[in-house]
C-alpha cells in the first residue's frame, strides 16, 4: 500500500524555458533535500504528450502508505511549483481525494 500523490497543470501556451528550468531546480533541491530519499519513488515528471499539448506538466511521486510527513513535504514542492505556472489550472490529489488550493498555505488535504 502506497500513498500517490498525482499532478497535472492545464494551459494553452507551452511551459516556457525560464518556467522550465525553474521547475527543474525546485525538484533537483525538493529531490537532493529529501531525508527519505530511498524510501520514495523519484519525483516522476511524465514526458510531454503531443496529442494532449494543453497538459504542460504532470507526473506523480509515490511515498509508503501512512508517511504523512513526506506526503507534506512533497505537497510543498507541488506549491513552489504551482507559485511558478499560476495562470495553469491545476488538479492534484491523492489517490481519489483532490487536494485544496490555499493562496497562502499551497496544497491542502480537504478538511473532513
Amino acid at each position: 500500500m502506497s500513498i500517490v500523490l498525482s499532478y497535472r497543470a492545464l494551459r494553452d501556451e507551452p511551459l516556457s524555458a525560464d518556467e522550465a528550468a525553474a521547475i527543474d531546480i525546485v525538484i533537483a533541491r525538493y529531490q537532493s533535500d529529501f531525508e527519505y530519499r530511498e524510501a520514495a519513488d523519484a519525483f516522476t515528471v511524465n514526458p510531454s504528450d503531443p496529442n494532449a499539448s494543453e497538459v504542460i506538466f504532470s507526473g506523480t511521486v509515490c511515498l509508503p502508505a501512512e508517511d504523512a510527513e513526506s506526503r507534506d513535504y512533497w505537497m510543498c514542492c507541488l506549491t513552489d511549483i504551482r507559485r511558478i505556472l499560476e495562470d495553469a489550472d491545476w488538479t492534484v490529489s491523492q489517490g481519489d481525494t483532490a487536494l485544496d488550493w490555499d493562496e497562502d498555505d499551497g496544497w491542502m488535504l480537504p478538511e473532513t
